[in-house]
């Protein structure tokens, strides 16, 4: 799950349609480079797919009593987690090996920068390591650290999934200095990309439906729609956190993509 506190409620995004909206953004990507690849396609499911363990975690919010918050992707059990990172990608590599290679080595990377130690942790990456592995010789990918193409191809997930976190993460309309902090300074990796020209994607609020971009990454301006539940804190203490969500009606978010 997805949360941004406010005053008098949470707001709460389900992790798999976050994940779907950074599909949208894949789908949009103004890249040569990405849409003339082979495996156009299932770099793109990746980016649809890639939070789809999510999905049985959020049927049913947790509550965080040491913290009294509901848990979010950043700090549910890890135990808990890795497992379903695993079942996810259980699932995605039978639809297709080389996104569930992306979404690997993806989950990798946000597991090392989170910097903690965990015995589980040890061996999820030890099961990682032998599942990338394994699509390694299966699809005959000689190093898996030179790859440009799928490199690339991770750049991309890495983006669009920030841009859709941006998108939930930040009350709409925000100022710079007032955004969720990770993307103050622009979007890591995306100076990697053919269609910016060794610069890095900066997003700015234009006001509370419009998001400018610079340099803009995508074929032209468009719009997207995010659903997310505002939850009453006042009903969560009165029925607990999943009623409390499940009796909340859904609101849907129009926002416009553009350039600054």
């Amino acid at each position: 799950m997805i949360c941004r506190e406010r005053k008098d409620d949470w707001v709460m995004f389900d992790q798999h349609k976050h994940g779907l909206l950074a599909g949208e953004f894949a789908e949009a990507f103004h890249s040569e480079r990405y849409r003339s690849s082979k495996r156009f396609e299932e770099a793109l499911y990746a980016v649809k797919d890639h939070d789809r363990g999510w999905i049985y975690l959020d049927d049913n919010p947790f509550w965080n009593d040491t913290k009294d918050t509901p848990y979010t992707f950043m700090d549910f059990p890890v135990a808990v987690k890795l497992t379903f990172y695993s079942k996810g990608l259980d699932e995605i590599q039978l639809n297709s090996p080389y996104a569930a290679l992306i979404c690997s080595l993806h989950f990798e990377r946000l597991l090392v920068q989170a910097n903690f130690e965990h015995p589980i942790l040890t061996k999820y990456m030890e099961q990682e390591q032998k599942r990338r592995k394994q699509i390694q010789l299966e699809l005959d990918l000689i190093d898996l650290t030179d790859n440009s193409e799928l490199n690339y191809d991770l750049h991309v997930l890495k983006f669009c999934d920030d841009l859709s976190l941006y998108l939930c993460l930040n009350e709409p309309g925000v100022d710079k200095e007032h955004e969720f902090p990770w993307w103050r300074d622009g979007f890591t990796v995306s100076e990697n990309f053919d269609c910016t020209e060794g610069e890095i994607i900066q997003a700015y609020w234009k006001n509370s439906t419009t998001v400018e971009l610079s340099p803009f990454p995508f074929d032209s301006a468009f719009s997207v729609e995010l659903t997310c539940r505002i939850v009453p804190k006042m009903d969560i203490v009165k029925m607990g956190i999943t009623e409390a969500y499940y009796n909340t009606e859904e609101t849907h978010y129009s926002f416009r993509i553009q350039s600054r």
